[in-house]
């Protein structure tokens, strides 16, 4: 009955469809008297309103005795007896397995089935945002369900040409996907091109940001996200207005947006909520900070270990009495505490949130400040290795600040292993990596690849943003008439 590529096939009657859910605690079956005729009901509990089905499928079907036939009986419930709102025919038996999981009850009449919809009204309520706060934007942000996701979207973007194509992803799974773009502003390549990748997926489940992330990328070798995701719904909508797609998926309070490029992602949500003397500084000094978390601890083992002349004369002799005592190299004290920062941040997640925030504190302040009085570490080493640290969490997109971390190692090893020449062929190679990157087909430096390119540091009036990224080929590239 069931094929390799997951669907169902075979007649719709009662045995197939209870041999479909056989052993599921939560699937329910109900015999239905309706004058001389017999109805089967089926439901999963949990998913449909049980009150509902009461209300509005069950009465209505009882109270209809007027009619002669099994198929008449069917056409009134389906156009008229039954109050429910919703209401569609199923043609096969896989159809009637799909509504079945996705919240309707349905009801058999004979040989055809018709389908109600009953979800049930537990989910999660929005909430504001837990890691892209700010102080002037809204407070509402993704749940777990793509149809409260998409209402969301639909008050943000009240325009008619919000499209929202939906498909299944997943053989076992059978996760909902919905593709959002506006039409006759988004470029309908980038459209295809996303609708060609989801149909390419095969794989059985598609619950994990993982596993969106690698499939609808191709699984490209970089640390860098060719997706980028947010939990904010302003910030979902404003990408749209921009030309780019966005992907909801059922499950993940998450929206994923392409192309994206190395602007988008040091981009925060806070740029529109401040004036834009404010949210340029606070840009540039985003990218210092980037620069800082990713060539600052090999730029200290560069200089410490290759290079002391090039320091000054008053900080070099610092670091010689800093580092009398300490028994360790250079590289070993830096790559050390990297390791033993990445080792802090995984047990604070890990932990429950009240225990993280102690964590954190004991293994800064306690632990660091004992391995330098006991001469374990030198301080030196531990301001430099803090200092990328924070700088690293001013960066807006997690995923973006995981792979800089990773680069900051390697940059880390070359610098001890070849000095200043290391770190600049490191940062060479990181410069033809990004380079080589695309986002459906927009390439990730597009914002430092034109002779404007200066103008993606600073945050300029909104009143001055006459026209689209020419990058994204909107159909439409005025954005203020």
């Amino acid at each position: 009955m069931r094929l390799p590529d997951g669907t169902y096939r075979g007649a719709v009657s009662d045995e197939n469809i209870s041999a479909i859910f056989s052993g599921a605690g939560d699937f329910n079956r109900r015999v239905l008297r309706v004058g001389s005729h017999t109805l089967y009901l089926y439901a999963i509990d949990g998913l449909t309103s049980g009150g509902d089905i009461s209300e509005y499928v069950v009465k209505p079907l009882l109270q209809d005795t007027a009619a002669q036939s099994m198929d008449l009986l069917c056409d009134r419930a389906l156009h008229s007896t039954v109050y429910n709102s919703v209401a569609e025919a199923c043609e096969d038996l896989n159809t009637v397995a799909l509504k079945l999981v996705n919240g309707f009850s349905v009801v058999l009449f004979g040989s055809r089935a018709v389908a109600f919809e009953d979800k049930t009204g537990e989910k999660r309520s929005p909430s504001a945002p837990e890691v892209e706060n700010t102080v002037k934007g809204p407070k509402d942000a993704f749940t777990e369900t793509v149809r409260t996701n998409t209402s969301l979207l639909r008050r943000h973007l009240r325009t008619p040409a919000l499209r929202l194509y939906e498909t299944k992803v997943g053989q076992r799974s059978l996760t909902n996907v919905t593709l959002a773009y506006i039409d006759g502003l988004t470029d309908p390549t980038l459209v295809e091109r996303m609708k060609q990748r989801l149909s390419e997926i095969d794989v059985d489940g598609l619950v994990t940001p993982s596993s969106v992330e690698e499939y609808v990328t191709c699984s490209r070798p970089t640390a860098f996200p060719l997706l980028q995701y947010t939990e904010r719904t302003d910030r979902f909508a404003q990408a749209l207005l921009d030309g780019r797609v966005g992907l909801l998926v059922d499950g993940l309070p998450l929206g994923y947006l392409a192309p994206v490029d190395l602007g988008w992602l040091m981009a925060s949500p806070e740029d529109r909520g401040t004036d834009f003397v404010s949210a340029s500084c606070l840009r540039v000094l985003r990218y210092l900070a980037l620069l800082v978390g990713l060539f600052l601890p090999g730029l200290y083992v560069a200089m410490a270990a290759f290079h002391p002349e090039m320091l000054p004369t008053a900080l070099l002799q610092s670091i010689i009495e800093s580092k009398q005592s300490v028994p360790f190299p250079t590289i070993f004290e830096v790559l050390g505490l990297l390791i033993a920062f990445e080792l802090l941040q995984e047990a604070s997640v890990a932990l429950p949130q009240s225990i993280g925030q102690s964590l954190s504190i004991i293994g800064g302040l306690v632990v660091g400040t004992a391995a330098v009085e006991a001469s374990i570490l030198s301080p030196a080493a531990l301001i430099v290795v803090a200092t990328a640290g924070i700088a690293g969490y001013a960066l807006p997109g997690r995923s973006f600040a995981d792979a800089i971390r990773l680069w900051r190692f390697l940059l880390a090893v070359l610098a001890s292993l070849l000095g200043l020449f290391g770190l600049t062929l490191g940062a060479l190679v990181l410069l033809v990596h990004l380079a080589q990157q695309e986002s459906l087909s927009v390439a990730y430096l597009a914002p430092f690849s034109r002779v404007s390119g200066i103008t993606s540091l600073l945050r300029t009036r909104l009143k001055n943003q006459k026209y689209r990224d020419s990058a994204l080929h909107p159909l439409d590239q005025r954005n203020q008439k």
